[in-house]
């Protein structure tokens, strides 16, 4: 038998697969994680295709079984491709946050659905298949560390991204935002420190990222983690949460094993905001002193916000910019508020007739899907590009780059590529 899987992407992120996208784009484990699951003696051939990278074409061979994995805003690539295959007399599986949200509808595209982590339906599943009585839906909620495996990523490309391999120690979030689709796929659940060492160790790299959604959110195990990662000698960085600003001895720690910068989603600079869609850390008017604590050891700060919430007005979010400026980020990152399938949020707006479209494509945090409270959906449209482009001046990506403290080091270097990265991420044509 031979096997295809696919990483579906939304072919309106186009600009994506420009020059500068090897200097912002991260690999996604996705595809690792799910070749590390297949028994090598069950297929005689296993293609995988990230369309990230790669182009995807029906006919460069006949598969027996198409796997596909696709989130809410490449859901509608990942039907196109399983009818394509269906049409071949494949056997055609999606699977992922969609899939888990919307389980009947991505049902009536497709074979058979897998909802939630893969650790334990994905085996399910191809035992099923190869006794010629798989199942219509697949989901095995109950998965923990121990069932994660190291991923194999033998057969994925890293063309088009930035040459820094990813880990996940714990890929669970303790925070319940109401806005994020994180708490229906995975929980809370770090793996053995053992074992991710083990992987660190296979990589052969000198700089790393986590992709944990809060890398310390439990105290104590990051603590013991990053004792055991001193020995390694490496550069990391990861997600935090604002908290860790107020957190000296894990600064401290987080610096002497490697840590060089951290992602952090603030969201907004209204605290009203921020209690409203269940933020646990809710107070914006400690932000210029969580950033210059995170400074002070070293390590630089990249700030993510969203725009949409219902406090926001026109007038907050024109002055953002210069705002932020004065926090004294070294990065920052802009989304449009998405309420995702599944979500609190997106139950909330439906009821209240707030969703104002339903196009899949949409739903990829550049688009404005919903009807905002105090401005209108196009003005917020276009004050989401006004945003980015004053963000990306050459002038305000210099005075980042030349004041943080990780401008002499080795991440220097990829703090100065992220920003003319995202300068060049094309908002413009990602937002037509």
């Amino acid at each position: 038998m031979k096997l295809l899987l696919i990483q579906a992407w939304n072919g309106k992120e186009a600009s994506l697969r420009g020059k500068f996208s090897n200097l912002i784009s991260y690999s996604s484990l996705t595809l690792a994680v799910i070749c590390s699951l297949i028994p090598r003696d069950m297929f005689e051939k296993i293609d995988v295709v990230d369309e990230y990278s790669q182009r995807l074409d029906y006919d460069r061979d006949r598969y027996d079984l198409v796997m596909i994995s696709s989130d809410t805003s490449s859901v509608l690539s990942a039907y196109k491709h399983s009818h394509a295959f269906r049409k071949r007399g494949a056997y055609t599986v999606i699977g992922g946050y969609h899939a888990t949200a919307l389980p009947d509808e991505v049902a009536k595209h497709c074979d058979t659905v897998i909802s939630g982590p893969a650790e334990r339906a994905l085996p399910a599943f191809l035992k099923d298949f190869a006794a010629g009585c798989p199942k219509p839906f697949y989901r095995e909620a109950n998965v923990c560390a121990a069932d994660m495996t190291i991923p194999d990523r033998s057969l994925i490309t890293q063309r088009h991204k930035l040459r820094v391999p990813a880990v996940v120690a714990n890929r669970g979030c303790i925070n319940h935002c109401r806005y994020c689709s994180m708490a229906m796929m995975w929980r809370n659940d770090p793996r053995s420190i053992n074992n991710v060492i083990d992987e660190i160790r296979s990589l052969h790299t000198k700089f790393l990222i986590f992709y944990d959604p809060n890398f310390f959110s439990d105290r104590a195990y990051a603590i013991r983690l990053m004792k055991a990662l001193r020995p390694l000698r490496i550069l990391w960085v990861c997600n935090a949460t604002a908290d860790l600003g107020n957190d000296h001895e894990l600064m401290s720690l987080a610096y002497k094993s490697g840590c060089r910068g951290v992602l952090i989603g603030f969201e907004s600079l209204s605290s009203s905001s921020l209690k409203s869609v269940a933020k646990r850390f809710s107070n914006a008017e400690m932000y210029r002193e969580i950033i210059s604590n995170i400074h002070s050891h070293g390590m630089a700060v990249n700030g993510c916000f969203v725009l949409g919430f219902d406090s926001d007005t026109e007038e907050e979010l024109r002055a953002l910019p210069e705002r932020i400026e004065k926090l004294g980020l070294d990065l920052c990152r802009f989304s449009v508020l998405t309420p995702y399938p599944g979500t609190p949020i997106y139950a909330d707006y439906e009821r209240q007739g707030r969703m104002t479209s339903h196009r899949w494509n949409l739903y990829d945090q550049h688009h404005v899907v919903f009807r905002p409270k105090n401005i209108s959906a196009g003005r917020l449209h276009r004050l989401y590009r006004q945003v980015w482009k004053e963000s990306y001046s050459w002038r305000r990506i210099f005075r980042r780059v030349l004041r943080s403290p990780v401008l002499f080091g080795p991440a220097g270097l990829f703090l100065l590529g992220a920003n003319i990265g995202f300068r060049y991420l094309g908002i413009d044509e990602k937002c037509r």
